[in-house]
């Protein structure tokens, strides 16, 4: 998994941490006093995978923190080893809106 790296200011207040948490693990990151809680979403390939009937099953997943291809936000995933980005949820609206 990619590495974090963290500044002193960023240990002034919890809230700086948490803003950092926030930025390289989404919105959803969760910081407490003495533990974190980060949404861990499927890939496109694991989603398919739980469907009736998948086209290709895969079985080898690993966490990973994913950029997203158009906006660059960061993303904790488990997703096949071969996945080396995705598109958020925002990103795929706005390339809808735009055709």
């Amino acid at each position: 998994m990619n590495e974090v790296f963290f500044t002193d200011k960023e240990f002034e207040v919890l809230r700086k941490f948490q803003n950092k948490m926030n930025a390289v693990f989404g919105e959803s990151a969760y910081v407490g006093a003495s533990y974190a809680t980060v949404v861990l979403e499927y890939s496109p390939a694991l989603f398919a995978n739980l469907r009736p009937l998948p086209e290709n099953k895969q079985y080898n997943y690993e966490v990973k923190l994913l950029p997203c291809k158009d906006c660059k936000k960061t993303a904790l995933y488990l997703a096949l080893v071969e996945e080396q980005d995705y598109v958020c949820n925002a990103c795929i609206d706005r390339r809808k809106k735009n055709g």
